[in-house]
């Protein structure tokens, strides 16, 4: 005989089942976020940090850490947090808000006769990855003091830092840039984009961002308004990511661990010892023996293990260690591995 389901009951059942589909598409989105999410490697990117609240100093770019100037000339810092010259959305240099937050940066681009330039760098969180490709965007808006556009903006990825003599031209090609006439950087009022793509050697370390072409080779256009003949734009939301990376181990990359060390008491490489891991906000590392017996264990990692347990100087041998960690930038490294102890 036939009996017909109670109404709640299929109602309850339509219910289970599209909870179902529900929690199976978050469960993807989760692996897909883990697989391919996407870390930007530019510390203070939106200049929202600062140590100190600009007010009557020029080049106050150090004011948010740890942008600087790389020519030592004037790149400002403008930020809500003052009133006036220094202030968001109004200062000397115009009247504009932040793209997000309540701060941004300050360059000048072209000065003609003069080839002044002002040039914003930082340090990356992590090196990049060797034949990764990286999204690379920044943008901009044109100051309102500015009776001139400059479509020669762009982005340079180094090794090192570079430098150069206040207000000079630094002579790099930028990888990253705006260089087409058609499309003119004139925004007085809104921020433009300035995006690219970069396939990393493995070693970039440092951006730059400025105009790094001379007068006769930058590309110019005269805009209405504004007092002064010379181009200067606000920077804001500046971003380095991985295209095509698992970010995790694009950031356990930049953490290497030893593979060997000998505590023999002859002043060189006595001591198991981490380098570069200061910047990690948790941190443990255990070190077992082959008969999986721990033998050493620390929650610092400027703390090295001597090669003693209980005591007691160890066996030569391989021993097995594991390392847990999170940096900065929020991910968590796992780094497994073997370290042979030498006497």
């Amino acid at each position: 005989m036939f009996f017909k389901k109670p109404l709640n009951v299929c109602f309850k059942g339509f219910l289970l089942f599209i909870m179902k589909k529900i929690n199976y598409i978050l469960f993807i989105i989760v692996i897909a976020n883990k697989l391919f999410g996407q870390t930007n490697l530019v510390p203070n990117y939106s200049f929202e940090a600062y140590d100190t609240c600009p007010g009557t100093t020029i080049n106050s770019i150090t004011y948010s850490p740890p942008w600087f100037s790389s020519t030592n000339s004037i790149a400002n810092y403008f930020n809500s947090c003052t009133n006036g010259v220094w202030g968001v959305p109004s200062n000397w240099e115009g009247h504009q808000y932040a793209r997000t937050g309540s701060a941004y940066a300050g360059i000048g681009t072209y000065a003609p006769g003069t080839y002044w330039r002002d040039y914003l760098q930082v340090k990356l969180i992590s090196k990049l990855v060797l034949n990764k490709q990286y999204c690379v965007e920044f943008f901009v808006s044109l100051m309102d003091t500015q009776t001139v556009a400059c479509n020669n903006i762009g982005l340079y990825l180094s090794d090192t830092a570079i430098t150069g003599a206040s207000g000079s031209v630094l002579n790099f090609i930028p990888q990253i840039s705006n260089d087409n006439i058609v499309n003119p950087l004139t925004d007085k009022i809104g921020w433009t984009k300035v995006s690219g793509t970069f396939t990393a050697n493995g070693a970039e370390n440092y951006i730059t961002i400025g105009n790094f072409f001379n007068d006769a080779n930058s590309d110019t256009i005269f805009v209405d308004g504004g007092c002064c003949d010379a181009s200067g734009y606000y920077i804001d939301d500046v971003s380095v990511q991985c295209c095509d990376c698992d970010t995790t181990q694009q950031i356990a990359s930049n953490y290497e661990v030893p593979n060997a060390f000998s505590p023999n008491n002859d002043g060189h490489n006595d001591v198991f010892q981490l380098q570069g891991w200061k910047n990690v906000t948790k941190f443990t590392i255990i070190i077992y023996d082959r008969w999986g017996e721990k033998v050493f264990e620390s929650n610092d990692p400027e703390i090295g293990w001597d090669g003693i347990y209980k005591g007691k100087l160890m066996e030569p041998g391989v021993y097995v260690y594991y390392i847990s960690a999170t940096v900065i930038s929020g991910e968590k490294i796992i780094k497994k591995g073997n370290i042979s102890l030498i006497r």
